[in-house]
């Protein structure tokens, strides 16, 4: 029975990984020219073995990529509608009018949505700073 070597394990996860995140319809919206990359690496040949460096990029496009579907007890649906009630005053309507019907945000426009919720609620900040990307 033939081995696979650790390099070519480790390769073939992480097509898997990339494949899984390519898969994921929503969330690419700041995102454009890293699914393109995406998809250019999994056009490489199948023995190829991905750098470290493309192994640690796609590590921290994945970390990311993470989704949320609430905050604190709260919904998406519910942090948007607390955001807007209370944006009078700030150049957000863009952002708001575009996750205004997701069920779900990627970690990036989930920090912003709950930043921009903590001037009117009691909520505890977005984000877990002990945690990295390797850890995700």
């Amino acid at each position: 029975m033939k081995q696979i070597s650790k390099d070519r394990r480790e390769a073939n996860l992480l097509r898997e990984r990339i494949e899984s995140m390519l898969a994921e319809p929503e969330g690419w919206r700041y995102y454009q020219a890293q699914r393109r990359w995406l998809h250019e690496l999994l056009k490489r040949d199948a023995s190829y073995i991905f750098t470290k460096g493309e192994r640690d990029a796609v590590g921290r496009m994945s970390y990311a990529r993470t989704f949320f579907d609430g905050w604190a007890t709260y919904s998406v649906q519910e942090l948007v509608r607390e955001a807007r009630s209370h944006m009078a005053d700030f150049d957000y309507d863009d952002f708001l009018n575009e996750i205004e019907h997701a069920t779900r945000l990627v970690r990036g426009e989930m920090g912003t949505l709950v930043s921009l919720c903590r001037m009117t609620m009691n909520i505890p900040p977005f984000g877990q700073p002990h945690e990295r990307y390797e850890d995700a």
